[in-house]
């Protein structure tokens, strides 16, 4: 025969449970020096930090030119305008008669050359090499019995030995008793030096025109 068990008893213990478990809760006591520790509530994440800006792209900007820009001219012939260029000219070729290879030249310096001449007691003495090639002339001259001390020095021409030619080359000082030079010639000058139109020249205080001359002429 079956048994049933009313619901009422099986609650009776549940209740019983609960009272004690109340009953001995209103017992527990805390003390007087219980400090429950703070809560910590949760804190918000930082917000995530913005990337560092990137520096702004170089924009190109308009080169400035490097040279003047050229203006436009005026018409050649036209009031303001620059005269029109002369026409292109070849460079001048060596004269025929130009000295050839190595050629040795000479001359005695004194005052009786000069035109007109001088009673300088000085005497002197040229003696010269020129490079056809390379149109170098080297020289070496040496003096004495001057009047005073040297002033200056210059090869002279185009000039015969009866004449007065310009100035050629001025040789650069200081002047001793001796001196030696060199110096390149152009097509011209090495035309007047082969022709014998060349003479040097030596000025002192006394003879500012010239106290002793000498013409340059080539040793065959």
């Amino acid at each position: 025969m079956p048994t049933f068990v009313s619901v009422s008893s099986r609650a009776a213990p549940a209740a019983l449970v609960l009272a004690l478990l109340a009953a001995g809760c209103s017992t527990v006591d805390l003390g007087p020096r219980y400090d429950p520790p703070p809560v910590r509530m949760p804190q918000p994440l930082p917000a995530p930090s913005a990337p560092a800006a990137l520096p702004p792209l170089a924009t190109a900007q308009p080169v400035v030119p490097g040279q003047p820009i050229g203006q436009p001219l005026p018409p050649i012939g036209a009031e303001g305008a620059f005269p029109a260029p002369p026409p292109p000219q070849a460079p001048p070729a060596a004269p025929a008669d130009a000295p050839r290879g190595l050629v040795t030249l000479t001359t005695r310096i004194e005052g009786a050359a000069v035109n007109p001449p001088t009673r300088s007691a000085g005497t002197g003495q040229l003696d010269a090499l020129y490079d056809a090639g390379t149109r170098l002339l080297r020289w070496k001259a040496s003096w004495s019995g001057l009047s005073g001390p040297i002033t200056g020095v210059q090869f002279h021409g185009p000039a015969g030995m009866d004449q007065n030619g310009p100035p050629a080359m001025m040789w650069p000082g200081p002047f001793g008793p001796a001196y030696e030079g060199r110096a390149t010639l152009t097509p011209q000058q090495a035309a007047d030096l082969a022709e014998g139109r060349w003479y040097v020249n030596i000025s002192t205080a006394a003879y500012p025109a010239g106290e002793l001359r000498g013409q340059l002429r080539v040793v065959r």
